[in-house]
């Protein structure tokens, strides 16, 4: 059964002039003159005797709970004011860490300008000026981060619950070790913050041992009081100093977190219940394309447009579907006369409202509707009349793309745009995929799929191109053995053969002649096609049903035996 863990001894304490005294250093008793880290009482010193641990103890007889905090906290601001030495964290994540020497380091100094009073400030002999704060009971508080950030003043937190009270060992953890501690702001630092997608950050917590499992999508992008978006994408626009920020899908109060790699993100504030990931990324996408088209001159979207093969009828098997692509073209929507942007719009005789619209003045007709699809969190485009523009958002990135980049089919799905004005096309460009079975001169064959303009194989001496409905290659490629067949072509008929048959063993699948025993068939002849069997003989259930799934076949036949 482990041992419960021994309550820590005050051994240090304050004297008479305010600095850390070891208890073994004074007097006993109320003769030691010393004074509470965190209280000020009156401490008596228990340093008498060999059988227990030497210790200040209240005069009072109260047990201080902050008094060990307040002496290693006092300890480690002397330790590095003593030696002006500390160990910084690496700026990114996965670098490393560096020994920072202050030529002067200022203890609990008031910072007019920002109302705060860091712990230490350090300044080196180059002009560099560094907060550094320590933690123990509490960290630096939201407020306060927020200030710092906002004034862009470099500062590091360490922590210091991993030592304990011995001016040795915490002088070693300061100017040595590289844990526990994290930067609040590093001007030095090219990411501020870290893009997760949703769910992506999932953490694990033990209750009773029971784990109960929590995702939370790292969140950069807020509100103001005025209502105006802010990212922590750009410092710039963050000041906590003039202003408070809310969630922008819930309207709830945020503050700025910083992570243990100084990473930046927005959380609620405490009991205030975190909005679903799907709703903030519906809310925040729909309210920065609003933002966009109000505060830009252009916006920019990208609607396909069709291009058929210039071949077009020249070609035995075009056809529009397959022989042509969309290719995105640039529309600015304000060019063309669209004048205001509204959210939350709902037509007449709606009984729901559209994310957004855009209109030209007051004419509905030409209205494009803008709907945001954040998974869960959309409304359906369907009996939809006007033209449609469905916005794709998965993760805090597809947000960022919205404030610059326009709408295209990469963020984006268009219903109901004219494509009428329809282009043709070099037929390279196109690139259509067809099946293509080919026959050579050995009476061996191939089936697969090419280029629609790739040339005659060597030695190739028929070829069926086959447009449509191509979806089982082994039946496809039956059908065209048995069309060869007809057309008493040489080539290897086992495909077709009724003593063909399809084996299944544990390790693999293979055709055999069940002849092969009997008459000196090739076991696997689809691995050899032999020519002219004398033993073959017609699978006639096997052409009925070929017959019947490729009634409506279409291909396209090239013999090149006859010229």
């Amino acid at each position: 059964m482990p041992q419960p863990r021994q309550k820590p001894y005050l051994t240090y304490a304050l004297d008479a002039e305010g600095k850390l005294i070891h208890v073994d250093s004074v007097s006993t008793g109320l003769a030691c003159k010393c004074f509470c880290p965190h209280c000020k009482g009156e401490l008596v010193a228990k340093n008498g005797g060999n059988r227990k641990v030497h210790h200040f103890a209240h005069a009072n007889g109260s047990d201080c709970i902050g008094a060990i905090e307040s002496a290693l906290h006092k300890m480690a601001k002397d330790i590095l004011q003593e030696h002006r030495l500390v160990m910084l964290p690496p700026v990114q994540q996965g670098g490393i860490g560096k020994q920072m020497a202050f030529g002067k380091i200022e203890v609990e100094v008031f910072a007019k300008e920002l109302s705060l009073r860091p712990d230490c400030i350090g300044y080196t002999e180059d002009g560099c000026i560094i907060w550094v704060e320590f933690k123990r009971s509490h960290e630096v508080d939201i407020k306060k981060a927020g200030k710092i950030i906002s004034a862009r003043v470099d500062c590091v937190e360490i922590d210091l619950n991993s030592c304990e009270l011995d001016p040795t060992k915490v002088r070693s953890y300061i100017e040595r070790s590289c844990e526990g501690r994290k930067w609040i702001y590093n001007h030095e630092s090219s990411q501020t913050f870290l893009i997760c997608n949703k769910n992506s950050n999932a953490q694990y917590h033990n209750f009773d041992d029971e784990y109960y499992f929590e995702q939370r999508m790292s969140r950069h992008i807020a509100v103001d009081e005025q209502n105006t978006i802010v990212s922590l994408h750009n410092l710039d626009e963050i000041d906590t100093n003039k202003h408070s920020y809310f969630c922008i899908a819930c309207g709830k109060e945020v503050y700025i977190d910083v992570d243990d790699w100084g990473n930046y993100s927005f959380l609620h504030l405490d009991g205030n219940t975190p909005c679903e990931d799907d709703f903030y990324l519906h809310e925040a996408a729909k309210k920065v394309l609003y933002g966009r088209f109000n505060t830009q001159q252009n916006f920019d979207v990208y609607i396909p447009q069709i291009h058929l093969c210039e071949k077009g009828n020249q070609c035995s098997f075009f056809n529009e579907t397959d022989c042509s692509i969309a290719i995105p073209i640039p529309y600015n929507l304000k060019a063309h006369g669209y004048d205001s942007c509204e959210i939350e719009y709902k037509f007449p005789n709606k009984q729901f409202s559209y994310d957004a619209v855009l209109k030209r003045g007051d004419d509905l007709k030409t209205a494009i509707v803008i709907i945001i699809d954040a998974d869960t969190c959309h409304i359906e485009h369907e009996n939809l009349k006007n033209r449609t523009i469905e916005v794709i958002v998965r993760c805090e990135n597809d947000i960022f793309k919205l404030y610059e980049e326009p709408l295209r089919e990469e963020n984006a799905r268009f219903y109901n745009f004219e494509s009428r004005d329809i282009k043709t096309i070099p037929f390279e460009k196109v690139d259509r995929k067809i099946l293509k079975f080919t026959l050579f001169s050995s009476g061996k064959y191939h089936i697969g799929v090419e280029n629609c303009i790739s040339t005659k194989k060597r030695s190739a001496v028929y070829e069926m191109i086959i447009s449509n409905g191509y979806g089982n290659y082994k039946a496809m490629k039956q059908y065209a053995v048995l069309h060869c067949y007809n057309q008493q072509k040489v080539l290897c008929l086992c495909e077709i053969c009724y003593y063909l048959r399809s084996v299944d063993s544990f390790y693999n699948h293979e055709n055999i002649c069940i002849r092969y025993k009997t008459k000196g068939t090739p076991r696997n002849p689809l691995e050899v096609m032999p020519v002219k069997c004398p033993y073959f003989s017609l699978d006639r259930n096997l052409v009925t049903a070929l017959v019947k799934e490729f009634h409506d076949l279409k291909f396209v036949e090239k013999d090149f035996t006859i010229i």
